[in-house]
């Protein structure tokens, strides 16, 4: 039977359902259990999965689509998929950290605080890094 996203997305549900149900101390273990298992069904990697398998069973296992039907349907799950990557990419790219940034730009290009000028740039650039870190 193949797996769909709405069947997986009713499960997810149901759980959550189930989950709400699960009020009293000693079921408490259980209910981070399936959180914790909803969680990875969530994940980028199981949603992937979900698309291969998908994609697999309506369209290449499809016998009553043509060559050139399944080559354009395979041709634009990839470019669909390719895109999703460097989205990902550049959200990753853009969340590096500055304190990161500011510690490479010191490191590649030695100024003043090295000149003699300690004070005030270090103690700017510790009290920035502190509260970065902890977000």
């Amino acid at each position: 039977m193949p797996v769909r996203k709405k069947d997986t997305a009713r499960a997810l549900g149901l759980l959550d359902e189930y989950c709400t149900k699960l009020r009293k101390p000693e079921e408490q273990q259980l209910k981070t259990a399936i959180q914790r298992v909803m969680g990875i069904f969530k994940s980028n990697l199981f949603e992937a999965l979900l698309d291969i398998q998908e994609f697999y069973e309506v369209t290449l296992l499809n016998t009553q689509k043509s060559s050139e039907q399944k080559l354009e349907e395979v041709n634009h799950m990839a470019e669909k998929w390719e895109k999703s990557v460097s989205i990902q990419n550049s959200e990753l790219a853009h969340s590096a950290c500055p304190v990161d940034e500011q510690r490479e730009q010191s490191i590649s290009n030695p100024s003043r605080t090295e000149q003699g000028e300690t004070g005030a740039k270090t103690s700017e650039v510790s009290s920035l890094s502190e509260p970065a870190i902890l977000q």
